[in-house]
């Protein structure tokens, strides 16, 4: 007969014991927000390696990232398939669920109208069609669409929205200034064809490690990962990540 691994002993397990014990125990599920995070950037993106050399720093196990559709990812953190999830901003439906880390990174966002649209420019949006991708919050974007009516639009990437703005298929984009600007050189090179509506710029945005509620450890796991992240800003490390991604060429 297998032996079997008693529970008792299971439990008292330190977590590093309990991460090395299953590969699967520090998967952790992310998405595509590049330059933050992507599986077509190198490691990952910025925001894949400052998660790892957290980890490291805090003396855990190197985690495995997948990359997965917005939706599913969050949902299966939840369920507790992965040991976490990121990056995410904050809203009050996630916080029923999951517990947060200290803030991986600190931005802004606003809302993005065509150049030759001074109507959307000026804040004048009364029934304008709104761009946001498909497993994005709203939380940003929710108190506009109820006071100006806004039509609201979901498609799976930022890409699409950035591409239906062009096309005048809607009139605003709502999104973190970095990954905006990131994007829009990617498919405009220096020639952006858009600029920043007058109202609503500005908003602070922070992203976040996520970890379900139903997992044991999350608050163990957790405040480790906030020890090797301290250590990662205190040592000059990440303002260091942070800049190469800033200094990125566009791609070809």
């Amino acid at each position: 007969m297998r032996p079997t691994f008693p529970l008792i002993a299971w439990l008292a397990m330190p977590l590093s014991a309990l991460a090395a014990a299953g590969e699967s125990d520090l998967t952790l599920a992310s998405g595509e927000f590049p330059p933050y995070v992507s599986e077509q950037l190198p490691q990952g993106g910025v925001t894949s390696m400052v998660v790892r050399e957290a980890f490291a720093a805090a003396g855990l196990p190197a985690p495995k990232i997948v990359f997965l559709p917005w939706k599913r990812g969050y949902s299966e953190t939840e369920q507790n398939r992965y040991a976490a999830a990121f990056p995410y901003a904050r809203d009050a439906a996630r916080e029923k669920l999951f517990l947060y880390s200290d803030p991986l990174h600190l931005d802004h966002f606003s809302y993005f109208v065509r150049k030759d649209d001074t109507e959307a420019a000026a804040g004048r949006w009364q029934g304008k069609r709104l761009c946001l991708p498909l497993g994005w919050t709203t939380a940003y974007v929710d108190a506009d669409i109820h006071t100006f009516q806004l039509q609201l639009e979901r498609p799976p990437a930022l890409d699409n929205c950035l591409k239906m703005l062009s096309s005048n298929t809607v009139d605003l984009v709502s999104c973190n200034d970095f990954v905006a600007s990131y994007a829009i050189r990617q498919l405009y090179g220096a020639h952006s064809p858009f600029v920043i509506a007058t109202i609503g710029k500005q908003q602070s945005s922070a992203l976040y490690l996520i970890v379900s509620r139903q997992r044991p450890d999350a608050e163990q796991l957790l405040r480790q990962f906030n020890q090797g992240l301290t250590a990662l800003r205190r040592s000059g490390r990440y303002q260091q990540l942070l800049q190469q991604a800033i200094d990125a060429p566009a791609s070809p």
